[in-house]
C-alpha cells in the first residue's frame, strides 16, 4: 500500500482577516469575560493579561501571509494506517474524522509573501492528532526545506507539536532524520530560518526541527521542551525550578533567542526578512 495518496489539487486562501476559532467564555489566563471580535482583532492574544489562544494553521496563515498571495503546496498528499492502529481507537477513524472536520494533516506548507517578502512558510495545527510529525507532516516540510534552499527563499515555520505521531510507529520517528537533514540543507545553503515557537512545542519536532531556526522566536508562556516535567522528574528524582520549559525560562537559558507577543510577530518577521535578505 502507497504511504502517499493524492486526493485533491492544490488550493489557493486569499483573505487578510483571521477565522473565528471556539473560544472559552472566560481568559484561563486572567479570568475576564471574552470578547471574540476584540480578540480576534488583537490577533487572539488577551488585551487585559497577554494570554496567547492556541491557533491552528489556518488562523496562521492569513495572520502571516498577505492577501492573495497564499499557494498551498502538497495539500493532497495524505497518509495510511500502515500499522493497523487501533488503541484506544482506530488511527485511521481518528484522520478520517478530522480531514472531515476541515483539518489539513498535522503540517500545511506553501508559499507567500509578508510584506511583499517571499518566503516559504509552515504551520503546525495541534487540533490535528496534537500537531505529531508524521509521515506525511515530514514529507511537506522537508520538501519545502528542500525547495527553499535550492530557490534561495527564506523559510518560516509556526510549530505547535506534541512530537512523533506514535500511530505510525518507526516511520513517524525515521521523518525526524529526514527534517533534520532538509534543515542542514537550508543552513549549508545559507538560507535564513526563522522558527517561531508556539505553545506547546515538545518531543522529536523540538528537538529536530523548531530550536533549530537561525532565529527561535518564542510566544510568551508557551512550553517548549523534549518531554514533559513528570517524566523528567521521574526519571531523575530532582526537583525542577520554577517555570521550567516556559519560554521565558528557554530564552533565560540560551534554547530560544527572542519572546514576542504574537501581536509583534508580523512586523518582526517583515524586518528579518528584509534584514537576512
Amino acid at each position: 500500500m502507497a504511504i502517499l495518496e493524492r486526493h485533491q489539487e492544490e488550493v489557493a486562501i486569499q483573505g487578510d482577516e483571521l477565522p473565528e476559532i471556539l473560544l472559552p467564555t472566560n481568559c484561563p489566563g486572567c479570568g475576564i469575560a471574552l470578547q471574540p471580535d476584540e480578540l480576534r482583532a488583537h490577533n487572539y492574544v488577551c488585551t487585559e493579561c497577554g494570554h496567547h489562544f492556541r491557533l491552528g494553521a489556518d488562523v496562521w496563515i492569513p495572520l502571516l501571509a498577505d492577501k492573495g498571495s497564499w499557494q498551498e503546496r502538497w495539500s493532497d498528499v495524505r497518509s495510511h494506517d500502515l500499522l493497523n492502529w487501533t488503541v484506544p481507537k482506530p488511527y485511521q477513524e481518528t484522520v478520517e474524522r478530522l480531514l472531515e472536520d476541515g483539518l489539513n494533516e498535522a503540517v500545511r506548507t506553501g508559499t507567500c509573501t509578508l510584506d511583499g517578502k517571499p518566503m516559504w512558510l509552515a504551520a503546525f495545527d495541534f487540533g490535528f492528532v496534537g500537531g505529531t510529525l508524521s509521515i506525511v507532516a515530514g514529507e511537506r516540510l522537508a520538501r519545502g526545506m528542500e525547495q527553499a534552499a535550492s530557490s534561495g527563499t527564506p523559510y518560516v515555520l509556526v510549530s505547535a507539536s506534541g512530537g512523533a505521531r506514535m500511530q505510525e510507529g518507526v516511520l513517524a520517528l525515521m521523518q525526524l532524520a529526514k527534517v533534520n537533514a532538509a534543515v542542514g540543507r537550508l543552513h549549508a545553503a545559507g538560507v535564513p530560518f526563522f522558527s517561531v515557537l508556539t505553545d506547546p512545542t515538545f518531543g522529536g519536532t523540538a528537538a529536530s526541527l523548531a530550536l533549530l531556526g537561525d532565529i527561535n522566536i518564542a510566544e510568551p508562556g508557551a512550553a517548549i521542551g523534549f518531554t514533559g516535567p513528570r517524566v523528567i522528574k521521574q526519571a531523575t528524582y530532582a526537583d525542577l525550578p520554577p517555570g521550567f520549559q516556559s519560554a521565558e525560562f528557554q530564552l533565560a537559558h540560551g534554547q530560544v533567542d527572542l519572546v514576542r507577543s504574537r501581536t509583534e510577530l508580523r512586523p518582526l518577521l517583515a524586518h528579518l526578512l528584509e534584514m537576512y535578505s
